[in-house]
């Protein structure tokens, strides 16, 4: 089936490569988030090449966003669907809300667990790493300081 593409409309299309450095995203993530029905690409040049609309860049960046405050693929794919249909359905997404706000809750509570061991070590009290439930610490900050190390080089 061939698509018909006005010219405005061609002018509008953007390469892979194109999108990729609009949205700071890499090859691999774009064909993820194809591959989970996110975005698709408006048509294809005669040699195959993906062609995206205009509005994919805004979808990428709101599929990033929604990354970032803890969603899953399959959960933004919901929420999208969602909107694309004009059809909110509110008692879906206000377990999906609680969903992730438990999730965060969760991330929150490790984090303080880990600070309250960090926390003393950055203002130069070291006897916080002589507890035996500090060691992950320790790993920790040898990794963090190997792999700066292995940067450098």
């Amino acid at each position: 089936m061939n698509t018909v593409i006005t010219a405005q409309a061609f002018q509008a299309l953007q390469t892979t490569s194109a999108l990729c450095k609009a949205a700071s995203v890499t090859r691999g993530q774009l064909r993820l988030y194809e591959e989970a029905g996110l975005i698709a690409p408006q048509s294809r040049t005669e040699a195959g090449y993906r062609q995206y609309g205009g509005d994919t860049l805004d979808r990428l960046k709101a599929i990033m966003h929604l990354k970032e405050l803890g969603f899953t693929l399959a959960e933004i794919a919901l929420l999208l669907a969602e909107r694309d249909h004009g059809e909110l359905d509110e008692r879906a997404v206000q377990q999906l809300a609680g969903d992730v706000l438990s999730k965060i809750d969760k991330r929150i509570a490790g984090l303080q667990v880990i600070r309250g061991y960090v926390a003393p070590v950055a203002v130069g009290d070291m006897g916080v790493l002589q507890d035996e439930d500090c060691h992950f610490v320790v790993e920790f900050m040898t990794a963090l300081s190997a792999a700066k190390t292995r940067r450098r080089a």
